[in-house]
């Protein structure tokens, strides 16, 4: 870049002009800038896009279900089912005009070799209807018509498309109960024309869903119409009433909006991991926007001798750093597009129907204001510095003053840092009861000042790690390794800053893997002491947490309890409960038969003897897990109430179990008492023992052969398959939020190309004389390659350091609070990988710099102000 007369038409006042020669002037700044931008706004889009979906798929899906219903019965937050009699206590309530109570479960489609399919779309949420009451939904019949009686069905015309099934065929599904052959007499669109992607829905009659769904005795649902000239709050009250305390009788809208509170937690994690893209790329930008104001130091201060005012000096670099933000955002929408639908294909393979992507005025609004804010608060404080340099620095150039960070900010880091450390681990992994939107949110105000504690204290971590790494690079290139260590040293505010970017995103992809691999290897740990079984039955893709399952049969049961080979068979059943007793957050409630599953089980308790637990919970007791009890200061002996769809109980503590079983959150019960609280008569699992250990191989043979020819909807897993498959899920939960923040790496990528730059422009005379005594162009390349790896893998070594810290605090409050079981383990595997990572960063990083270094001209280099 040559030297620079102010132009005459840049008389001051006219600074919109000068703004957008200094971004002609600079185009891979502002390139890169933008860049980083681009990638933040798109990530803050791309995550509204996919949230503002799921809600308006759920708001969708609830007003087609429920549209000529006034009322919902259901256990309290749809968990559990009704007794049958729960129906005539509510038609026997005044101005009830009509009451249709269903049952549900999932199929499977099969293919023509009889095979089930295991992917997510094959799954059909089938709902047992009572055709003989009113149709309460705002379904619209395309084809064919309604069931009326015996194996019947009638399909979401999407998913018939799709399945290739038309009104007329006899369509093969793998139920509770095995392959099961249905007649298609029709098919319906959801209200809207809904899709959910992929997911199907389908409906038949009663009586013929309870046979095959195994669920008699039960509803899962009641839908009521209120009489014409009744209010329906007036009989809301009334049906309310009647029921049991754990029912809830809400009106559709309020049942949605319950959902959507359901919701609102996973809404704020996804925006947390989503603004991690935004906070580095302020800091890239911040960077940026430093250099900027260095480069053009002569010209400001030459500005500043014209008469130019300070406010209009920053007002020059704030309307450079607006062009840049607005340009960015308008990019980063395009970005968001493409994202949301590689979000929303992630949240399908986890078990969540959504497909369109719901595109409305707002998150455009939000992304771009959020964008332009980032970027102007990134420029704020070169602004700031722009507007103070005296006019006598038009005189002395471009140097610049490069200061040590001192003690006032290690302090100030070390207050940020410590605190929201210790508390982001108390909000985020303590007592789960106060969970929801308000611990969310106030974790992760936390986490981010103690990220702004850990930017501050990254110069003190990076830099003296950029001098142990000088050495070997100065071992095997001398010459090019003093060059790289000098630069890095040259300006050592910038250099942190630059490394900080890898550093808060890494550290964050550290602490994700850490926490993935401590809980795993917890959980195996305990399953090899705890497992005393040689099979788990379940259906295909089952999960505990996961969209209502299929469910075993009892007849299942039976057949694998008569085989000779087998010396105990126990059911297991399993809920899912937002709300544990004793205010004690989510969790599940798991049912036994007690001393059948002591076979299969070698389950710890604590408080009491195991006879004395045994005999409790058949007695209708229950039992804790100890870190749900800690967190609620539970003891044995202490009375509880119980709360379901069928009932309510007030229960005995016989025992703690020391387990990590649902995320330590369980409460252990027998099958009567689950069944006669929440309604729940369906096998989850059912835990196999092998009469001898030379009995295994045959029972596994004859279970599978059971099971292929019977049941081909469900399998049987080894216990090493139960460890994968646990393995697996956790990895594909904690590998979605590290999807999210690899944007921010990019960023940091981009943050060390744009230093690289800069480095350059800012050496071009170095370079120049460097050239002139006969350096070649690979060395020149190869010093800003070493430059690039110092500052990258810096940055990378500081992530895994601080990852790791912040990983072992919270493991340790973990610990010490809900997780007493919980070990630390390192993700040995993550972490050479991310070590690898910060050398290829460094690489590409370095490619475009050191290319453009090494075509300087040596003679045009000299001449260079």
């Amino acid at each position: 870049m040559r030297r620079r007369h102010l132009p005459a038409g840049a008389r001051v006042g006219s600074f919109g002009g000068l703004s957008l020669r200094s971004l002609r002037a600079r185009p891979l700044r502002a390139i890169l800038t933008t860049a980083a931008i681009v990638l933040g706004v798109g990530m803050v889009f791309g995550v509204l896009l996919l949230v503002g979906t799921i809600h308006s798929t759920f708001d969708r899906l609830y007003d087609s279900v429920y549209g000529k219903t006034d009322i919902v019965v259901s256990g309290e937050k749809s968990i559990g089912s009704l007794p049958e009699t729960a129906i005539d206590r509510v038609r026997a309530v005044e101005g009830v005009a009509s009451a249709s109570g269903n049952v549900w479960s999932v199929f499977r489609s099969v293919d023509k070799h009889g095979r089930v399919e295991r992917a997510m779309d094959a799954q059909l949420f089938v709902v047992g209807v009572d055709y003989r009451q009113p149709d309460t939904s705002d379904a619209e019949r395309v084809t064919g018509r309604r069931p009326t009686t015996g194996r019947e069905i009638e399909l979401q015309a999407g998913w018939a498309k799709e399945a290739g099934v038309a009104v007329g065929d006899r369509l093969p599904l793998s139920t509770p109960s095995g392959i099961v052959e249905l007649h298609v007499v029709g098919t319906y669109e959801l209200g809207d024309g809904l899709d959910l992607g992929g997911y199907g829905t389908a409906s038949m009659p009663i009586d013929a869903a309870r046979s095959i769904m195994d669920k008699h005795g039960t509803w899962d649902e009641i839908s009521v119409v209120v009489d014409e000239g009744s209010a329906v709050e007036d009989v809301r009250g009334r049906i309310d009433a009647a029921m049991a305390d754990g029912v809830d009788v809400l009106t559709p809208e309020s049942k949605g909006d319950q959902l959507q509170e359901q919701l609102a937690s996973f809404d704020v994690l996804l925006y947390f991991f989503s603004g991690i893209a935004l906070f580095v790329g302020a800091f890239l930008i911040l960077n940026s926007f430093n250099m900027t104001v260095l480069q053009r130091i002569r010209e400001l201060g030459t500005l500043r001798a014209l008469g130019a005012s300070r406010r209009k000096i920053a007002r020059s670099v704030l309307t450079e750093a607006l062009l840049l933000g607005a340009v960015g955002s308008l990019l980063g929408l395009a970005l968001g597009v493409v994202l949301a639908l590689g979000l929303v294909q992630a949240m399908q393979a986890f078990g969540m129907p959504v497909s369109t992507i719901d595109y409305a005025v707002a998150p455009v609004i939000v992304a771009v204001l959020t964008g332009l804010v980032t970027t102007v608060a990134g420029a704020g404080w070169p602004a700031f510095k722009a507007g103070r340099i005296a006019p006598v620095r038009a005189l002395i150039g471009g140097a610049s003053l490069r200061r040590t960070p001192g003690a006032r900010r290690a302090i100030a880091g070390t207050l940020l840092f410590v605190p929201g450390l210790v508390t982001s681990g108390l909000f985020w992994f303590g007592d789960t009861s106060a969970g929801g939107m308000l611990a969310a949110v106030a974790g992760i105000g936390s986490t981010v000042v103690m990220f702004l504690g850990m930017v501050l204290l990254a110069p003190f971590v990076v830099l003296p790690l950029t001098r142990v790494l000088a050495w070997p690079l100065r071992a095997l290139m001398p010459a090019e390794g003093r060059l790289a260590a000098d630069a890095a040293k040259a300006n050592p505010g910038r250099t942190a800053a630059t490394a900080a970017t890898l550093l808060v995103a890494l550290s964050v992809v550290v602490v994700n893997s850490t926490m993935a691999a401590s809980f795993l290897g917890s959980i195996s740990d305990e399953l090899d002491k705890r497992f005393a079984r040689e099979l788990t039955v379940q259906p295909i893709g089952y999960q505990e947490f996961g969209p209502p399952q299929a469910g075993l049969s009892r007849q299942l049961r039976e057949q694998v309890a008569a085989m000779p080979e087998a010396a105990a068979v126990a059911a297991r059943r399993s809920i899912y409960l937002p709300e544990l007793p004793v205010d004690g957050g989510e969790g599940l409630a798991v049912g036994y038969e007690p001393y059948a599953y002591d076979r299969v089980e070698n389950m710890e308790y604590e408080g009491a003897s195991r006879d004395a637990v045994l005999r409790g919970l058949a007695a209708g007791g229950v039992v804790p897990s100890k870190p749900y009890a800690k967190a609620q200061e539970i003891e044995v002996g202490d009375r509880i109430a119980l709360d379901g769809a069928s009932g309510t109980r007030t229960v005995r503590v016989v025992g703690i179990a020391d387990t990590l079983e649902g995320g330590g959150y369980t409460l252990q019960m027998s099958l009567d008492t689950m069944a006669g609280v929440y309604g729940v008569q369906t096998d989850s699992q059912l835990a196999v023992k092998a009469s001898s250990p030379n009995a295994r191989d045959v029972l596994a043979e004859r279970v599978d052969a059971l099971l292929a020819s019977d049941y081909p909807g469900v399998e049987a897993l080894s216990n090493a398959e139960i460890k994968q498959q646990t393995e697996d899920a956790v990895n594909q939960q904690f590998g979605f939020f590290n999807a999210i923040v690899a944007m921010a790496v990019l960023v940091g990528m981009l943050g060390i190309v744009n230093t690289l730059s800069m480095s350059v422009l800012e050496r071009t005379r170095e370079i120049g004389v460097l050239r002139a005594l006969g350096a070649s162009r690979w060395r020149v390349r190869r010093a800003m390659a070493n430059e690039s790896l110092l500052i990258s893998v810096a940055g990378t070594f500081a992530g895994i350091v601080a990852g790791l810290l912040v990983a072992a605090v919270w493991i340790l409050a973990m610990r010490e609070s809900t997780f007493p079981g919980l070990t630390f383990q390192l993700p040995i595997g993550m972490l050479a990988g991310i070590s690898v990572l910060g050398v290829v960063i460094g690489v590409l990083a370095a490619i475009l710099p050191a290319r453009r270094a090494a075509k300087l001209d040596p003679l045009g280099a000299l001449r260079y102000e």
